[in-house]
């Protein structure tokens, strides 16, 4: 679980939060993810419970798929398989 001003996240659609907060969550969410504190059970509840936040621990998930981290997706809620194709298409440089 995640708190923030001492409260559980609350869900992306109904919540009360400025923009600033918002935009604080997500720092602060990015930040502890390259420091190594956010572990696979925090990302895995605002994620799995649609908290604020859950695109950016998407995107988190994503680029530790890239950088080799985790082999697959350990939420279950998106498909990761085209980060996995390695192949390059027709209009990649």
């Amino acid at each position: 679980m995640r708190y923030f001003k001492d409260e559980l996240l609350p869900h992306f659609y109904n919540n009360k939060l400025t923009k600033e907060d918002k935009l604080q969550i997500v720092l602060d969410l990015w930040n502890d993810y390259e420091n190594g504190l956010l572990d696979k059970e925090t990302i895995s509840w605002i994620v799995n419970n649609k908290r604020v936040g859950h695109f950016t621990c998407q995107l988190i998930i994503e680029d530790m798929l890239k950088k080799g981290i985790i082999k697959e997706d350990f939420t279950g809620n998106f498909t990761t398989k085209y980060l996995l194709d390695s192949r390059k298409k027709d209009y990649d440089l």
